[in-house]
C-alpha cells in the first residue's frame, strides 16, 4: 500500500481494521521507515480470527433457530451462506495479504518516494490530502448507514411476520457486518494506491508534454549560451530544478542536447519503476481482489434475489429499499477496484503515443536515438492490474460480470418459482 503524507488517513484507517500491521518512523532527513509492527500482526490476526469464527457461529446459529432471520426457505438458506462465505473469505484475504505485504510495501513506496523526489514540481499534495480523507470516509460512512437500515428492515420483518413475540437473533449477524467495514476498508486502501499510481503516470505523461512538445524556439533562444548542467546518479537534483537552470542558466545548442537526452532517459527510468510498482502491487493483493470480484459477482446475484422474493410481498416496501441499496453499494465496491486501476493503465498507456509524437517532431539525433530506446520499452512493459494473472482488471470485467450477473438471476428465479 501506498504510505506518505497525503494518504495517512488512509493508512491509520488500514491500522484500526487490521489490515496494515506496519509501523512508520520518520527519520532525521524527512524520509519515513516502514516496519513489521508485532503487537499490530498480532492484533490484526486475533481480530480476524474471531470476526471469522463468530460470522460462521452466527450462520449455524441462525440456520437451526426455531424463528430463523434470514433463512426461511432452502433457496434463502444457500443464497445467505454465500453471502456470509463470500464476507469472511474476502476480509480475511485482505487481513491475510496485509500480514505478508511488509517487504513488498517496503519496496513500493521507496520507489514512490523516489519519484516523487524528482516529480514533485508537478504535484498538488493538498489535492491528493483530500482525495484520500474522502476515500477513507464517505464508503465507510455509506456503508455504516446501509448496516443500520439494514438491520432495522430486518427486525421489521420479523415484527410483522407470525412470530413477531419471539426474540430475534439478530446479534448473531454483528460480527458478520463488522465484517464488511474491513472489506470497505481493503476497497479503501486498493484504490487509493491504485489512484496514486495513476496520478503519477499522468505527471510523467504531462513531464514529456511540458519539455517536449513544446515550441522550438523556447530552445532556440538559448542556443548562444555556453554554461551547461549535468545529470548524473548521484545528483539529488530533481528534474523541475534541471529544467529550471536549463532556462535560467547559459548553454550551447549541444550541451542542451546531451541535458534532455539525460532528462528523458530519466523519465523513462521513472515509468519502468511505476510498471514495477504495479506488478508488486498486483503480486501483493492479487488474492484479495480475487476474493473481492468473486464477492461482488455473488451479492449481486444474491442481493437481486432478496429483491426479486421481497417484491412479491406488498409489506415489504423498507426491506425493497435496503436490497436495491445494497445493490447500489456492491456496485461502487466493484467500480473502487475496477476504476483505479483503468485510470492507472489508461495514463500508462498514453505515455506511447506521447512517445510517438515527441518522435514525430524531434530532428535532434542525440534525442531520436534515445527516444526509440524508451518508445521500445514501452512496447515490453505492460502495466496491467491483475487478480494472480487470472484476469485483467479493467473495464471489460464489467460486462463478463454483468453477463454472469444476469445467468444466475435467472437460475435462482426459477429455482424461487418451483418452491424452493
Amino acid at each position: 500500500m501506498e504510505i506518505n503524507e497525503s494518504s495517512l488517513s488512509v493508512f491509520y484507517l488500514s491500522k484500526v481494521l487490521g489490515l496494515a500491521p506496519i509501523s512508520i518512523r520518520q527519520e532525521a532527513k524527512g524520509a519515513i521507515e516502514i516496519r513489521r509492527s508485532i503487537l499490530l500482526s498480532a492484533y490484526s490476526a486475533a481480530l480476524g480470527l474471531i470476526l471469522v469464527v463468530l460470522s460462521i457461529e452466527g450462520l449455524l446459529f441462525d440456520v437451526n433457530s426455531e424463528v430463523p432471520l434470514r433463512m426461511n426457505t432452502s433457496t434463502s438458506k444457500v443464497v445467505t451462506a454465500f453471502d456470509v462465505t463470500v464476507v469472511v473469505l474476502s476480509s480475511a484475504a485482505g487481513m491475510g495479504c496485509g500480514l505478508f505485504s511488509v517487504k513488498p510495501t517496503q519496496e513500493l513506496n521507496s520507489r514512490l518516494r523516489k519519484f516523487d523526489a524528482e516529480m514533485h514540481s508537478f504535484s498538488n499534495f493538498k489535492r491528493d490530502r483530500i482525495v484520500a480523507r474522502l476515500l477513507a470516509t464517505i464508503p465507510l460512512i455509506i456503508t455504516a448507514v446501509l448496516i443500520g437500515f439494514d438491520i432495522w428492515t430486518w427486525l421489521l420483518q420479523v415484527e410483522i411476520g407470525p412470530n413477531k413475540s419471539r426474540k430475534t437473533n439478530i446479534e448473531w449477524y454483528l460480527p458478520f457486518y463488522f465484517l464488511y467495514f474491513i472489506m470497505m476498508g481493503f476497497h479503501v486502501l486498493f484504490a487509493n494506491t491504485a489512484f496514486g499510481l495513476g496520478r503519477r503516470f499522468r505527471r510523467l505523461n504531462e513531464t514529456l508534454r511540458s519539455h517536449y512538445l513544446t515550441d522550438k524556439k523556447v530552445y532556440g533562444v538559448m542556443k548562444n549560451h555556453s554554461n551547461s548542467i549535468r545529470i548524473t546518479p548521484g545528483n539529488t537534483m530533481s528534474l523541475h530544478e534541471s529544467i529550471q537552470h536549463l532556462q535560467s542558466e547559459s548553454m550551447n545548442k549541444e550541451n542542451l542536447g546531451k541535458t534532455r537526452v539525460c532528462l528523458l532517459r530519466s523519465l523513462a527510468d521513472h515509468h519502468e519503476s511505476l510498471g514495477k510498482c504495479v506488478q508488486i502491487f498486483s503480486h501483493t493483493y492479487g488474492t484479495a481482489v480475487l476474493f473481492i470480484l468473486v464477492s461482488c459477482l455473488l451479492h449481486v446475484v444474491a442481493t437481486s434475489y432478496f429483491l426479486f422474493v421481497a417484491l412479491l410481498n406488498r409489506n415489504a416496501t423498507g426491506y425493497v429499499w435496503g436490497q436495491a441499496l445494497w445493490i447500489t453499494l456492491h456496485i461502487m465496491r466493484l467500480l473502487l477496484v475496477v476504476e483505479p486501476c483503468h485510470i492507472a493503465t489508461r495514463e500508462s498507456k498514453k505515455t506511447i503515443q506521447i512517445v510517438s509524437e515527441i518522435e514525430r517532431r524531434t530532428n535532434e539525433p542525440i534525442l531520436v536515438e534515445e527516444i526509440k530506446k524508451f518508445w521500445q520499452q514501452l512496447l515490453v512493459i505492460d502495466v496491467e492490474f491483475s487478480a494472480l494473472g487470472l484476469c485483467r482488471i479493467n473495464r471489460n470485467i464489467l460486462t463478463s460480470l454483468s453477463s454472469a450477473v444476469a445467468t444466475y438471476l435467472v437460475i435462482l428465479i426459477q429455482f424461487q418459482k418451483s418452491g424452493g
